[in-house]
């Protein structure tokens, strides 16, 4: 998917399959969302779609727009080309790779019968 624009590799020891950015270099919530995954150690792409040219991002738009249905917006996280979540909110990012979330773990931790 995408194939009309680059993406920039960002390596990690974690896979949650193909996972491909698509952001803006001005947006605070596209460069939460990275941060994000570079903590957690997972392997992603991305591309700045306001730095490419603009019948790119008009293609790229467009192809998002024909797969999900629905008008891209940023960030944008698509997995394996075949899932997507809209914009950045830890824990819908969370819920969406399948990582636990820290209340969630917390909750495991008190669950625990004490002996």
């Amino acid at each position: 998917m995408f194939d009309q624009v680059t993406f920039t590799e960002v390596a990690g020891p974690k896979s949650s399959g193909r996972l491909q950015v698509l952001a803006l270099s001005t947006c605070g919530f596209c460069k939460r969302g990275m941060d994000f995954l570079r903590t957690k150690e997972i392997a992603f792409e991305f591309v700045y779609l306001d730095l490419v040219e603009a019948d790119l991002k008009l293609k790229s738009k467009d192809e998002f727009r024909q797969k999900f249905g629905i008008n891209l917006s940023y960030p944008s996280l698509v997995k394996d080309g075949e899932a997507y979540t809209l914009g950045y909110i830890q824990r819908y990012w969370e819920e969406f790779l399948g990582l636990p979330h820290p209340d969630e773990a917390d909750e495991a931790d008190e669950a625990e019968p004490v002996e």
